[in-house]
């Protein structure tokens, strides 16, 4: 009898060191992420991902996904960069404002670094190797970058779907001349020297929440879409514009940087799902009546456009996916 006596309580010395144990790991785990990497910074949770979307063309449809690389220029999903393919026509970059069908081409990545091009109407185009020896210098935003051309059968491909003449597709590269973010007006001051991006509007990603957008919703008669805004990280589970206020964020082992709050333009009033602008220039009038920055030292930098979302810089490059918890410091 009291050899089981001693057994029982062995076990439960056993059982209780091990609870214990598992305690002080999940203890550990959360000290860790609360621990700063750098000066004095406190990570809270404040939510997890639940969108995920890579653009490989700008001004494309972007792809919703599960997972994504974070690397300094922004996001990876098999082997393809977010906004590293460009649409020119007549040698100047496209986007939205200028071509709003540019929306309904859907690329896909079908492995290997390489891109699909499907659009309605059309059939679908896998993209050669690019031209190595054909370079462009590409202008965008006042910050200038290199890229090399996709070749004829691309841009027959955008002839074709565009109806008319003038059009190339080229490509940021591994190992071609980015556009370095320091550059521009805007983030002179606020950029690191290796802040570079292929076609992104300046910085590597943009963050914004679910409820940011449900806030903006309950003001519209029509509510519209998050694909509306084009972001790359979207987060569910904190408060509306509380996204204002995070300084760093971190999601597995990526860690990313505020830049600037985003200020929006005419690209939110195309519909991402019909091509067509809306003509009462929505959501981004409703946005203005409410979404004006009220600091005074952006005020010239913002001007009249209102402001959804932050673009982002990357400090730390690693594996994102849908469901992991968004750590912040404010």
């Amino acid at each position: 009898m009291d050899g089981l006596k001693v057994a029982l309580e062995s076990r439960q010395t056993v059982v209780l060191t091990l609870s214990t144990a598992a305690v002080i790991a999940v203890g550990i785990a959360y000290l860790k992420w609360r621990r700063p990497r750098k000066g004095n910074r406190q990570y809270v949770p404040v939510g997890h991902v639940s969108k995920i979307y890579v653009h490989p063309v700008k001004s494309c449809r972007g792809l919703e996904v599960g997972e994504a690389e974070v690397t300094k220029q922004g996001l990876r999903q098999e082997g393809v960069m977010d906004r590293h393919l460009l649409i020119l026509y007549k040698d100047h970059f496209l986007d939205t404002r200028t071509e709003p069908r540019a929306v309904l081409i859907s690329p896909q990545c079908v492995g290997d670094g390489q891109v699909r091009l499907e659009a309605p109407g059309m059939d679908p185009l896998t993209l050669p190797k690019p031209n190595k020896q054909k370079v462009y210098s590409i202008s965008m935003w006042e910050v200038d970058g290199d890229a090399v051309d996709c070749g004829p059968e691309a841009a027959g491909w955008l002839e074709k779907f565009f109806g008319k003449p003038g059009y190339k597709l080229v490509m940021s590269t591994p190992g071609s001349k980015k556009r370095p973010t320091n550059q521009h007006p805007k983030y002179k001051d606020i950029a690191k020297p290796d802040d570079k991006v292929g076609f992104q509007h300046e910085t590597a990603l943009l963050l914004t929440s679910e409820a940011s957008l449900k806030d903006l919703n309950n003001k519209l008669a029509t509510p519209v879409a998050m694909r509306n805004f084009r972001p790359n990280i979207v987060v569910a589970g904190c408060g509306s514009f509380q996204e204002d206020d995070w300084q760093y964020v971190r999601i597995g082992e990526a860690e990313i940087r505020r830049m600037l709050p985003c200020d929006r333009c005419l690209m939110t009033t195309v519909d991402p799902e019909t091509g067509m602008k809306n003509g009462t220039q929505e959501p981004l009038k409703t946005l203005r009546s409410y979404r004006l920055t009220k600091d005074e030292k952006y005020k010239s930098v913002f001007g009249h456009s209102p402001l959804f979302g932050l673009t982002c810089g990357v400090e730390q490059e690693g594996a994102i996916h849908i469901g992991d918890t968004v750590y912040v410091c404010t």
